[in-house]
């Protein structure tokens, strides 16, 4: 999509080719194709704000990561959310750091980022806890350290009493996840989230 103001174009015009171009830039290049999503995901993105938790689970391959990101962006969409993650802004000598609006990380990548004695480790845990979306993928393909499980449950237990939205992908239902993630951190999700199972063939391999 070519974004851009035109001689012409409304402010809400302007508005929503902007709101595009952030999405089209946020979500990686594989996930950006169009594809259509389950009933349940499009009615968690229509709650806008008011949306809880979305859990997408099934194989390897079905598309769960893909189906994830189309979400997001429906939600961007319905909330007017441009997407962007932390970052630092440098200014006149003083240097600031912004918090995400949206925030995406795989799983084994956070549980590396909140090991005991990481840089920015609070950071983290603030950037998951207060972003207005937070997507977690792959959640259960390593289990964490005591410390890391107290950090996740931390990150999960904010969202779930602030009620801010969630997606999570595993290749695991809630019920297996506790093993994984903890007791405390499964039951929670397993409260908050839809879970919307994603059957088929694994896409990746040929046909």
């Amino acid at each position: 999509m070519q974004v851009g103001n035109y001689p012409g174009d409304d402010p809400d015009e302007q508005l929503r080719r902007h709101l595009e171009n952030s999405i089209a830039g946020f979500i990686p290049p594989r996930f950006r194709a169009e594809i259509e999503l389950p009933k349940p995901a499009v009615e968690w993105a229509a709650n806008g704000h008011n949306a809880g938790g979305l859990y997408l689970t099934g194989p390897v391959g079905v598309g769960k990561t893909h189906t994830a990101y189309a979400a997001l962006a429906a939600w961007c969409r319905a909330t007017n959310t441009t997407p962007f993650m932390a970052g630092y802004d440098h200014n006149y000598g003083v240097t600031n750091r912004y918090g995400p609006t949206v925030h995406v990380v795989r799983a084994t990548t956070l549980l590396d980022q909140l090991r005991p004695g990481a840089d920015g480790a609070r950071e983290i845990v603030s950037d998951c806890q207060r972003a207005r979306l937070l997507y977690i993928d792959d959640m259960g393909a390593e289990k964490p350290s005591e410390w890391t499980q107290e950090r996740l449950y931390e990150v999960i237990d904010e969202r779930y009493v602030a009620c801010r939205p969630l997606i999570v992908t595993s290749n695991l239902p809630p019920k297996s996840l506790a093993d994984h993630v903890g007791e405390r951190t499964a039951s929670r999700l397993a409260e908050m989230c839809e879970l919307v199972p994603l059957t088929g063939s694994d896409r990746r391999r040929p046909q």
